[in-house]
């Protein structure tokens, strides 16, 4: 990048203009930090779950508001008004602050003595996070061209499991030795780290701007989510996008418990079993979602929910196979098989959203979306997986009652298959750059 463009710069209508293919991606690095960071940070609870459940007495459903509603509840409320803020504002800016909070918070969940203090922890932990994906993904699709971004939103979104998975291994690793209020600690003071480098590389498009073309007159958050609710692709993706959540909070989030209960795993080891498996999956489906959303793309709008719906489905078969059995091979390889299938649902899911919502309007959508899956799906996913379990366990045992409460959540994969190949109805129409 060398001068401030004018006014007549292409670079204001294609901000990514504004830099060079190696800044691109190396800024797309930070962002993977970030969300990988995130990931981390909330996922941690699902590998403290068997220990806090001993240590402070509760149930599965306890657990499952712990993992859940306790960190959705401000997730998905505050949002949407951070969103706007990042639709408007120094994008940089509300990731840095929301990494400093979220953190911090993170280290103080080591320090709760019951149940209580832990659920506020968590609620505090979900509103520092609600500012940092929607936000990162508004500046991706300034960042990189629409022919490319299937493939840089399958790079971000791999960020997710890679978290998973660092939560599950490292996680594991230093709850076992040092017990789980360490791990909580060393993850959140460790996540400080991260705001020093999104300080010196990230950037924030709009202050490379004259200030006469960064000022158009924006929508209120009203009549902007009115936009796109009218639109009925948006409505279909977002429904689907719940469904999904249901799945990938829900259901996934008590696989290392599956593990530990049906299979006599170690923590340490159930840790570094799934925690391989999610890295894994989570690599194929980054490179392969992407790689398909943007060949798809490019030849029909249309393509793209259709791909999400039909890899969500395909998924299905395999995590019931992989829940079904008694034997760890055959978990494993069923276990990779669907999570390199449903994990390359991602790119086509966020690709969808931004097809159709508009360039003023690209976190506010993205957060709606978050919004719908983090109220519903992370909301309610672990409660309804931890009160199945916790009903079937009483008739049939610990283990075969939550084998059977993930079957339950995985078959939401159907319904939202259907919602995404609905959705493909309208994308043509809907479409809006």
């Amino acid at each position: 990048m060398a001068d401030v463009p004018t006014s007549s710069d292409p670079a204001i209508a294609q901000p990514w203009l504004l830099f060079s293919p190696t800044r691109r991606w190396t800024m797309l690095a930070v962002l993977f930090l970030v969300s990988t960071v995130s990931n981390i940070d909330r996922q941690i609870m699902s590998v403290a779950i068997e220990p806090i459940k001993d240590e402070f007495q509760a149930t599965d459903t306890e657990m499952g508001l712990l993992t859940g509603a306790a960190f959705a509840l401000f997730y998905a409320t505050l949002g949407l008004p951070i969103a706007r803020l990042a639709d408007r504002g120094n994008r940089k800016l509300i990731i840095a602050v929301s990494i400093t909070f979220w953190s911090l918070m993170t280290a103080i969940c080591g320090a709760a003595q019951n149940f209580a203090q832990m659920f506020l922890a968590r609620l505090a932990v979900g509103g520092g996070e609600s500012g940092a994906l929607p936000t990162s993904q508004s500046l991706i699709a300034d960042y990189f061209p629409p022919e490319v971004r299937g493939r840089a939103l399958g790079i971000f979104i791999m960020a997710g499991v890679a978290g998973y998975a660092g939560a599950l291994i490292g996680g594991t690793q230093i709850a076992s030795h040092y017990g789980w209020r360490a791990m909580f600690v060393t993850f959140g003071l460790a996540s400080l780290l991260i705001v020093v480098v999104v300080h010196f590389i990230l950037r924030e498009p709009r202050q490379m701007l004259p200030r006469t073309t960064d000022r158009p007159e924006r929508e209120r958050l009203g009549p902007s989510l009115a936009a796109l609710v009218r639109k009925p692709s948006f409505c279909w993706q977002v429904a689907g996008g719940v469904f999904f959540g249901i799945v990938s909070y829900g259901a996934l989030i008590f696989v290392l418990s599956h593990l530990v209960r049906s299979f006599d795993l170690p923590l340490a080891r159930a840790g570094a079993v799934y925690g391989t498996i999610s890295t894994v999956t989570a690599v194929v489906g980054a490179l392969v979602g992407g790689y398909l959303t943007d060949r798809l793309g490019r030849r029909s709008p249309t393509a793209v929910p259709l791909l999400t719906g039909g890899l969500l489905i395909a998924a299905l078969p395999f995590y019931i196979a992989a829940l079904l059995t008694q034997n760890l091979t055959i978990f494993v390889i069923a276990a990779l098989i669907g999570g390199c299938v449903l994990f390359s649902a991602g790119p086509s899911m966020f690709a969808g959203i931004h097809i159709i919502c508009g360039s003023q309007r690209r976190a506010t959508a993205i957060a709606m979306l978050y919004f719908m899956m983090n109220s519903i799906g992370l909301g309610g996913g672990p409660v309804l997986t931890g009160l199945l379990s916790d009903g079937f366990g009483a008739s049939y045992g610990s283990a075969m009652g939550l084998r059977i409460a993930m079957v339950s959540a995985f078959a939401s994969l159907l319904p939202g298959g259907i919602c995404f190949l609905l959705a493909s109805r309208t994308m043509k129409a809907d479409a809006e750059h």
